[in-house]
């Protein structure tokens, strides 16, 4: 059984987690905060982040703020994702992410997350989590 600091550390250490520089800041009780950032590995041939490596460091990070309410014996994985890109993230950006669990039902979490460089909004994420059982 792996408490929920070494699923965190885990989720840093993933190794494409970790290529793409995913750094989380702080986790409390359902939040999430994490840091990245934007070097050629994220980026598309128009010279910003792709939007599919968007949608995984806030699907990541949407994992990451569930984690911290998940019971024991569970685990969260994506039921539905809905992105919104707003602006293009230039290389050298400092993305920061940020996910907040909404709701925290018995089989469902719903998740919000927002990623802003220099506090303007980029990109955006609703996230519903399907709890699962691991015994």
């Amino acid at each position: 059984m792996f408490s929920r600091e070494d699923i965190l550390t885990a989720m840093e250490a993933f190794p494409l987690h970790k290529q793409l520089g995913f750094r989380i800041h702080s986790a409390a009780e359902g939040a999430c905060e994490a840091r990245c950032t934007i070097g050629a590995a994220h980026l598309n041939f128009g010279g910003v982040v792709h939007g599919g490596v968007m949608y995984l460091l806030l699907d990541v990070t949407a994992y990451c703020a569930a984690v911290t309410l998940l019971p024991d014996n569970t685990n969260a994985t994506t039921h539905d994702i809905h992105v919104s890109m707003m602006r293009p993230t230039p290389p050298g950006a400092e993305l920061h992410l940020r996910a907040v669990v909404k709701k925290a039902g018995r089989s469902l979490y719903f998740i919000d997350v927002e990623a802003t460089v220099e506090g303007r909004p980029v990109a955006s994420a609703r996230v519903t989590k399907s709890l699962v059982s691991l015994s």
